[in-house]
C-alpha cells in the first residue's frame, strides 16, 4: 500500500478513535490500530494486572482497490461481512462499522 494511502487511513482512524472513546475513559478503554500487508485492524484495549489487553473488533482488508469489512467468526477466524459491500472508500467502510445494525462489532 502506498504511503499517501497508509498516512491517510491513519489521519481517518486517529480521529475516528479521538471522538470514540471520551477522555475521561481512556484510562479504561482505548482503541487502537495495527497495520498487516493485507490492510488495518482496529482493536479495543482494556486494563488488566498484566498491562493493557487487546481484542480485535474489525479488520479492513484491501483487494483490487476495494475495501473489504472482515469480523472474527466463531472459530476465531476472519471473515468478510457479507451485509457489507466492498468499497473503494475506507471512511465508508470505516461508518458502516461504526452504525453496526447488525451488532457485529459493537455492544450495547
Amino acid at each position: 500500500m502506498d504511503t499517501f494511502t497508509v498516512r491517510r487511513i491513519e489521519k481517518i482512524l486517529e480521529g475516528y478513535i479521538a471522538l470514540k472513546v471520551p477522555r475521561n475513559m481512556r484510562a479504561s478503554v482505548r482503541l487502537s490500530y495495527r497495520w498487516d500487508e493485507d490492510g488495518v485492524t482496529l482493536t479495543e484495549e482494556r486494563p488488566d494486572e498484566a498491562g493493557w489487553q487487546s481484542v480485535p473488533i474489525v479488520q479492513f482488508r484491501r483487494q483490487r482497490s476495494l475495501w473489504q469489512v472482515c469480523a472474527k467468526s466463531s472459530t476465531g477466524e476472519w471473515e468478510t461481512v457479507e451485509e457489507i459491500e466492498p468499497h473503494f472508500d475506507f471512511e465508508s467502510q470505516l461508518e458502516q462499522v461504526e452504525a453496526d445494525p447488525q451488532g457485529i462489532f459493537w455492544t450495547a
